[in-house]
């Protein structure tokens, strides 16, 4: 049976038009979709109150029709419910579908890691209601929900560090990871759960508007914590309104190489995912390679299992 996605607003709240806009086109694109009931509502800067994104998110995980999540936006509000989402996905049974998002939806891909899903660290309903067609970002998530491998050359950079390995990409926003340390979905703990299953772990980082020397602790705590010291692979994604400080020596990005010293693993500096335009959609939770070289880096991840089955359009 073909599953349909679903879209939620577990976080900021975000124009109804623009949500129904998306939807649309999807739907032109040829999948199956529903809206769930509050996530086209404003309460506060949320889109609900926090009871009504619960039920919502806990309705879409575990709906057995529901193959994929979409999330409308970011912003903030996933800390105050992600434990009670867990619990009622726990109770009534997750239904395997992924979730699809980025920066505040970080703490989402930690969930399904622990509940051992699959996600999506991608556009959400602005980009899709307004992007053409043929835009790459786009074009790209089409192919992720069809079920088709991923694979991405890119251009190297001076920071790179060569190298190959075999993992699943983990990770997202970095102020969001970091706010999670020392919680059930702390990345030290998806890392040691790869790790049990025989995986090894590729770290994605990116952040939007903060200052250098935040990066800089934040990498730090990474740094303290072990967690640059259990992973297979580095790709750095991109820091969108983050400026270098002069004061800090160095620039922004060659402060997270520094960190990043004596480690002997291959590095991927500047992937094109984050808080920018041109946003490619990474799959979480799936057989993946990192693979650079002087000449390029190469990542290729295996599809994803989401029964979406779109018509043709």
């Amino acid at each position: 049976m073909s599953k349909s996605i679903r879209i939620i607003s577990p976080a900021g709240a975000l124009d109804a038009d623009i949500i129904q806009r998306a939807a649309s086109h999807l739907c032109i694109l040829g999948f199956t979709l529903d809206i769930a009931p509050h996530a086209m509502g404003r309460w506060g800067r949320f889109a609900a109150t926090p009871d009504e994104r619960i039920q919502d998110a806990i309705d879409a995980l575990t709906d057995p029709t529901v193959g994929l999540v979409l999330c409308s936006r970011g912003g903030y509000g996933m800390q105050q419910i992600i434990d009670k989402i867990e619990q009622g996905v726990c109770e009534r049974g997750y239904n395997g579908a992924a979730v699809c998002g980025f920066s505040d939806i970080t703490e989402l891909h930690q969930l399904l890691a622990r509940l051992g899903g699959v996600s999506i660290h991608g556009i959400m309903c602005k980009p899709i209601a307004t992007l053409a067609d043929d835009d790459e970002p786009l074009q790209a998530l089409l192919r992720l929900l069809c079920g088709e491998p991923t694979e991405y050359i890119v251009e190297p950079t001076a920071l790179n560090r060569e190298g190959e390995t075999q993992g699943v990409l983990r990770g997202g926003n970095m102020a969001v990871l970091c706010g999670l340390s020392g919680t059930p979905y702390d990345i030290r703990h998806t890392i040691e759960q790869d790790k049990q299953q025989g995986k090894n772990t590729i770290l994605f980082i990116e952040d939007v508007g903060e200052y250098h020397y935040k990066i800089d602790r934040m990498m730090h705590q990474l740094r303290l914590s072990g967690v640059l010291d259990s992973i297979s692979g580095l790709v750095v994604g991109q820091f969108a309104d983050c400026e270098d400080d002069t004061e800090m020596g160095c620039t922004l990005q060659e402060s997270i190489a520094e960190v990043m010293n004596g480690r002997d693993i291959p590095m991927l500096f500047g992937f094109p995912a984050g808080h920018v335009e041109y946003n490619l959609p990474l799959p979480f939770g799936v057989e993946t390679t990192l693979s650079v070289t002087k000449k390029a880096g190469r990542l290729a991840c295996s599809a994803l299992p989401l029964g979406l089955e779109p018509r043709t359009p």
